[in-house]
């Protein structure tokens, strides 16, 4: 069986999808699974990605911070689906034209599945309010319409479950991401890096993660103003923002205490980064699961986030300190309250990348299976033949 992964959000210093299939294709790698990953890129070319083939298209730049490129036409995906023809096609976003998608698919013995890695009307959460409202409804109805074209629709917690569920008619089956525990687990605190960042006796907080206004940073840079005791920021990331959050900090009279790190691609570098700070913060509510401060709690630091999305599902009973979403003021008084804490590592054995991606092969192969009985899999197909320790929703 050939599983073919297609994203539109893909580059060099992009997150969570980034990751996931980095660590998809070493998974592939290593169980001699029939694997290729097919993105935008300035150029068509083939090359090996962690052991699998990538196959970059032809994309438009969206904007040089982030290096996301865009395929606008359906016909420079399914050109390379006709040369690979794989057997599921795994979409990762409303955007990566999931229609044409499934009509290539269903001409071609095909079945898909889509990961849902954000809710696409999210996108709006940093704007002004005199469009978030009208960009929020539309880019709301292109998810909506998204979730008609595939055969399962993955999620990575139960909150997005139900929210997926309620939404139409895609039957959404939980499979949480995993982590990477042997570089995250084993990761160390580094005192020389501690006080290159921060001086003796200041702590110093982290967070890690694309700068762009729906991930609502800013409220790093206020909450840092509205902290008590003075603190350390080190961001680990790029994005289209980043020259906002340094005239933001400015402004607020805490520019001498951010440091921006740009991109850090070495994950074992990051995971020393996480657990050389005293505490790791996130903001945004609207995550679908929360990958990064669910890797930092991995090395041991304290976490502090939103209490919202996935975040309340991943984090809530790991040891992180939630707080009201929105409110830089809650993050503060958060990141205050960690800090008297006793740093600790939870029990995360049940989220390794392993256990993901062999539920995955198991829902491609009962995919593949449904193929057979008719011309699509539906959802009493799906649900028939999903693998045992699978979690579906019923559509409402």
């Amino acid at each position: 069986m050939r599983v073919a992964d297609l994203t539109q959000w893909f580059s060099p210093t992009s997150g969570g999808i980034h990751t996931y299939l980095c660590a998809k294709a070493e998974y592939a790698s290593a169980n001699a699974k029939d694997h290729a990953v097919i993105v935008p890129a300035a150029t068509a070319r083939s090359c090996m990605f962690h052991g699998s083939p990538l196959i970059e298209v032809p994309g438009v730049l969206l904007n040089r911070q982030s290096g996301y490129r865009l395929a606008p036409w359906a016909s420079r995906f399914t050109s390379v689906l006709d040369d690979l023809r794989p057997d599921v096609v795994v979409v990762h976003d409303a955007t990566a034209h999931p229609q044409a998608i499934r009509n290539w698919a269903r001409a071609n013995g095909a079945a898909v599945a889509m990961v849902i890695h954000s809710e696409l009307e999210s996108g709006a959460a940093g704007l002004t309010p005199a469009v978030r409202t009208p960009v929020r409804a539309v880019l709301g109805y292109v998810q909506d319409r998204a979730l008609t074209a595939p055969d399962a629709v993955i999620v990575t917690s139960e909150s997005l479950c139900d929210r997926i569920a309620a939404r139409g008619d895609a039957m959404p089956v939980v499979i949480p991401l995993g982590v990477d525990q042997s570089v995250f687990l084993n990761a160390k605190p580094d005192p020389t890096l501690h006080a290159r960042l921060a001086p003796t006796g200041t702590p110093l907080l982290v967070h890690a993660g694309r700068l762009s206004s729906e991930k609502r940073v800013d409220l790093l840079i206020d909450m840092l103003a509205e902290l008590r005791t003075p603190a350390v920021l080190a961001i680990a990331g790029s994005g289209p923002v980043r020259s906002a959050l340094v005239r933001r900090a400015q402004r607020l009279g805490v520019g001498e205490r951010v440091m921006m790190l740009g991109h850090i691609a070495g994950r074992t570098d990051l995971a020393r980064l996480m657990a050389t700070g005293d505490c790791f913060v996130h903001p945004n509510p609207d995550e679908t699961y929360g990958l990064a401060p669910l890797e930092a709690l991995a090395t041991g630091t304290r976490v502090v986030a939103a209490r919202g999305g996935g975040l309340r599902d991943v984090l809530g009973s790991r040891g992180a300190v939630l707080v009201q979403p929105g409110d830089a003021a809650a993050l503060a008084r958060g990141v205050e309250t960690a800090l008297l804490h006793e740093r600790r590592t939870p029990d995360l054995t049940d989220l390794t990348w392993n256990r993901t991606f062999d539920k995955e092969w198991d829902l491609y192969e009962s995919l593949r299976a449904a193929t057979q009985t008719g011309p699509t899999a539906g959802a009493d197909t799906v649900t028939r033949l999903l693998p045992t320790g699978g979690s579906v929703a019923t559509a409402a």
